[in-house]
């Protein structure tokens, strides 16, 4: 769980997936993240201008080194939809580069977030514990004290939601092949909620430290490496879930029809064209 250091990644990578109101989610992107930051921890002035400075420095240097970058990534995945060249390798390309996105941008917060982390009083981690329960709680609501039949529809629902946004309503067979997907996935909720409550443990037990700057520098950039954390098996049925999702992408694109398919190139086009304005390279 090291939603602080990827905050900023989640948060415009999102912007790409999701594939809606990117012009005005970007523009207001300092003040979405900073709602999320004072919903997780009260910041006193000087905290907050701090963070606010430290935003704005990274939202500078994304959009003038990594919106030039998603046009590209777009453009690229445009061309392999017009020539029918999505299978198996050129998604798992696709989806290396977005990580790779997704890895700078933590990369670039990571010493911001020490900082900041390093500065919080114990009122302040105390709060940041409240937060982090009542999220846990939430998790195993939503994902721990459900059937296998909940979980699989949750899965085809949310799938669904991004086909629509792209591409139109899918067809019948496009979501009996979901269907099929979601139930070939391996279950992942409670391995990931025990990762996550071990690596809160750790990231607290880190925070008693944080007078000392260079332990706890060292120990936290540990802990702000994504997946440093995960078990054998966590991360044996993550890659095995993957695999069997990109499959289905590749099933259900070659299911597709014709106006699937030129509304999916124009959304793209569409998302290509907003970053392109947002730039400020």
């Amino acid at each position: 769980m090291n939603r602080l250091t990827r905050l900023i990644a989640v948060a415009l990578l999102a912007l790409i997936l999701a594939g809606c109101g990117v012009r005005g989610a970007y523009n207001n992107l300092d003040w979405l993240m900073m709602r999320w930051i004072n919903g997780q921890v009260s910041l006193s002035s000087e905290q907050e201008l701090a963070v606010r400075t430290a935003l704005d420095d990274k939202l500078q240097w994304h959009c003038s080194t990594q919106l030039p970058m998603y046009v590209a990534f777009l453009r690229a995945v445009e061309s392999d939809v017009q020539g029918d060249n999505i299978d198996l390798d050129q998604l798992r390309s696709h989806g290396e580069q977005l990580a790779a996105f997704g890895r700078a941008l933590a990369e670039r917060a990571r010493p911001d977030v020490i900082d900041f982390l390093a500065g919080l009083s114990d009122d302040q981690v105390n709060g940041l514990r409240e937060s982090f329960a009542e999220r846990n709680e939430e998790i195993i609501a939503e994902s721990i004290e459900v059937s296998e039949g909940e979980r699989q529809a949750n899965q085809v629902s949310a799938m669904e939601r991004g086909m629509r946004r792209f591409a139109g309503r899918p067809s019948a067979v496009q979501r009996e092949r979901l269907e099929r997907w979601a139930a070939e996935l391996q279950p992942t909720a409670e391995l990931s909620l025990t990762q996550r409550l071990a690596w809160q443990d750790s990231f607290f037990d880190a925070l008693e430290i944080r007078s000392d700057n260079g332990a706890f520098s060292a120990r936290m950039a540990d802990l702000l490496e994504p997946g440093a954390t995960w078990s054998d098996e966590f991360r044996h049925r993550m890659e095995y879930n993957r695999e069997r999702t990109l499959e289905a992408i590749v099933d259900i694109h070659q299911l597709s029809s014709p106006r699937q398919i030129n509304r999916l190139r124009s959304r793209l086009d569409s998302l290509a064209s907003d970053f392109q304005r947002l730039s400020c390279s």
